[in-house]
């Protein structure tokens, strides 16, 4: 189900709809059901879509809704069965500065969908995406800050959430072995974690991550950006 299909008015009500179904109070288990079953029926290709309804419920006045995601993911951490999108692992170097030995892959296999993938929970989806190159566009820098800082102050309506994230992040920044991120993604991850272990505000922590970045190369020819 491409991206390009949903227009703002259609996701601002599948976000009102979603939200209205979290508000229900069938329980923590069926909220954890119900994004799950999101995800999985948009499709990997249309993970950012699910992204984008979790981003507008965050901007919302919405509290019950938020609080009914975040306990939800907890449940998820848990387990460690997120709601989750696919993104081809090693992305086939990042597009700020891959270098060789970093399992990068030549642009033809990513593109063509050949290279392993891996499935994502909804920030280390995020980061891969802007990090790294991947099936999907290039994630924009300022729509990355935005819905990073957003998803963060989704999680944060859960104190048990706001424990629990940084410390998967931190343990997925550690990995090197099992090929889903290069080593800027995995720095990303650390970052985005020591932040918000530090009790930094969401927009903050989207900025350190922006700031801690390498220097922007050009971007190769035949990737473009895409907005969230």
């Amino acid at each position: 189900m491409p991206v390009q299909t949903y227009t703002p008015s259609t996701l601002r009500e599948s976000a009102a709809r979603l939200a209205g179904a979290l508000r229900a109070g069938h329980g923590t288990e069926y909220r954890l059901g119900l994004l799950k079953r999101i995800a999985r029926r948009l499709g990997d290709d249309a993970y950012p879509v699910f992204l984008k309804l979790l981003s507008i419920i965050a901007e919302s006045d919405d509290r019950e809704a938020k609080t009914a995601i975040a306990e939800a993911l907890v449940v998820a951490l848990n387990r460690m069965d997120l709601p989750s999108g696919q993104l081809t692992s090693w992305g086939g170097s990042n597009l700020r500065g891959g270098a060789p030995g970093e399992g990068v892959a030549p642009d033809a296999e990513v593109r063509s969908g050949n290279a392993p993938k891996r499935q994502l929970g909804p920030i280390e989806f995020l980061t891969a995406w802007y990090a790294q190159r991947t099936q999907l566009p290039q994630l924009d820098e300022t729509q990355y800050a935005q819905v990073l800082a957003l998803l963060i102050e989704l999680c944060n309506h859960s104190a048990e959430l706001r424990r629990l994230y940084p410390a998967k992040l931190v343990a997925d920044s550690r990995n090197e072995l099992e090929g889903a991120y290069t080593r800027v993604t995995r720095d990303a991850l650390a970052t985005i974690a020591q932040a918000w272990s530090g009790d930094a505000a969401p927009a903050d922590i989207a900025n350190k991550v922006i700031a801690h970045e390498p220097a922007a190369q050009a971007i190769p020819r035949g990737w473009i950006l895409r907005d969230l």
